[in-house]
């Protein structure tokens, strides 16, 4: 058997299983492993650094092999193993074969509900041809899981379709050097925002880029790059800016400031701040077993805002702790415990000072309340302007509510706020200190007596 019939034998079974063909590296490894090369001599081959292909994606490589041949493959026995295999040929469809690239995507077989999202998404990129996507929403809200369905659900309808995680925040020069070969076929390895817009105006592709958020800069207005990563901001703004027929969706905890900028509900730049899921929640609380009627599964879910991942971990915590029973959770009124708080403790941490201030007051106020009530409040006293920066700040954190000029918090945000506020004072009074707010606004009628409450509870 040719190396030739043992690539189709495995992107046959590649596509067969997700509806992909094999990436450049992944055939680099094949290659290397029919021929009994070394990791070495197919790093040399290929381009690839020896680390990469030894200890990251080779391992993952063969795993991933195993699956789709449904046989235990490594890179000693892949030659033996696929010469056991014959293709029909009248099973390949090489005029249908795509580029695919899934990088870290994670794993949606058992995604649940986002009809609306899915739709609208669908017919931003589809319909309306738009070239920059974000999807915003607060830590564990499900936007990677929408992001890798969606991209699923349209994948046939791109030449080229490529997913890469951004947690690790790789310099642009590195990411470049993956996408500008991957998109142009390995006919072109300069890794430069030109050249990758080049490729994105001769191909239809879809790019995704997951986790955006980590590349921006904390305790400062949201949306600003750290100052290592300011040439994404330049990347995302020439795809934003620039035609081309391709579409690049992002996933952040916050909105980025060239999204702002350039998004417009009739043009080539949208953001969809992305809210819990109710048959996701639902679907979850069923499938770990938690026991109680539906008045009071739906009001475990309202309390968390339908957040899937914080609502997996309170599931987990009433089925270890309470035997699955919800009533029993419920009357706790310890809503906020384990993971997370060092969830939220991240966010929080990233707020600049008058955010923090902001978020303090709306959780000693407890309803909704207008711009001029938290200027009043406020102490030592903040302009109107820094005031309204620092609030839309925090909406393109997801990190409050807003109606009509007036703006709160939801439920759980707020009982956190609110015990790190009473920590705060606790503080303060062990060492003698009041200088974290003014005497006399912690005597609102609106929250004394809560206060009082949560700090002798």
């Amino acid at each position: 058997m040719e190396f030739s019939q043992a690539l189709e034998i495995a992107n046959h079974a590649v596509n067969e299983k997700l509806a992909r063909t094999l990436t450049e590296v992944e055939i680099a490894l094949l290659f290397g492993a029919w021929n009994n090369l070394t990791y070495q001599q197919i790093a040399a081959r290929s381009g690839y650094s020896i680390n990469y292909l030894q200890r990251d994606i080779g391992p993952k490589f063969w795993q991933f092999l195993s699956y789709t041949l449904g046989r235990k493959v490594n890179k000693t026995s892949l030659r033996g193993i696929l010469s056991q295999f014959t293709l029909p040929i009248s099973n390949l469809q090489p005029q249908n074969q795509r580029s695919v690239d899934w990088g870290e995507a994670i794993n949606v077989s058992h995604f649940c509900g986002r009809i609306e999202e899915i739709e609208k998404l669908t017919h931003w990129i589809l319909a309306e041809r738009c070239r920059l996507i974000a999807l915003v929403g607060m830590s564990g809200i499900g936007k990677s899981a929408l992001a890798a369905k969606v991209s699923q659900l349209i994948q046939t309808e791109f030449e080229f379709v490529i997913w890469r995680s951004l947690r690790n925040a790789p310099p642009l020069e590195t990411l470049l050097a993956e996408l500008v070969p991957f998109l142009s076929q390995q006919q072109d390895i300069q890794a430069k925002p030109e050249r990758l817009l080049y490729w994105l105006q001769k191909h239809r592709c879809l790019v995704i880029f997951d986790n955006q958020d980590t590349l921006l800069q904390p305790v400062q207005h949201a949306g600003n790059y750290q100052p290592d990563f300011r040439n994404y901001g330049e990347l995302f703004r020439l795809l934003g800016e620039a035609s081309h027929q391709s579409c690049i969706l992002l996933t952040s905890r916050e909105k980025s400031a060239e999204v702002a900028l350039l998004e417009d509900w009739n043009g080539g730049v949208r953001s969809l701040s992305l809210k819990g899921s109710w048959e996701a929640s639902m679907a979850l609380i069923d499938a770990k077993g938690l026991v109680g009627s539906e008045a009071e599964k739906r009001h475990l879910c309202e309390l968390y805002r339908c957040n899937p991942l914080i609502l997996k971990m309170v599931a987990t915590s009433i089925q270890s702790l309470f035997d699955g029973e919800i009533a029993v959770f419920l009357q706790t009124e310890t809503p906020i415990f384990n993971g997370m708080r060092h969830l939220l403790d991240q966010q929080f941490q990233r707020l600049s000072p008058l955010e923090q201030t902001i978020m303090y007051w709306l959780a000693i106020n407890r309803e909704w309340t207008t711009i001029a009530q938290l200027q009043a409040d406020i102490v030592p006293a903040v302009s109107r302007t820094n005031l309204l920066e620092s609030l839309e700040s925090l909406t393109w954190r997801s990190l409050i509510e807003k109606r009509s000029g007036e703006y709160t918090q939801q439920p759980m945000i707020m009982e956190y706020v609110t015990d790190c506020l009473v920590h705060q004072l606790a503080t303060e009074l062990l060492m003698v200190k009041t200088s974290f707010f003014n005497q006399d606004a912690l005597l609102k009628t609106t929250v004394l007596e809560y206060l009082h409450e949560k700090f002798w509870h």
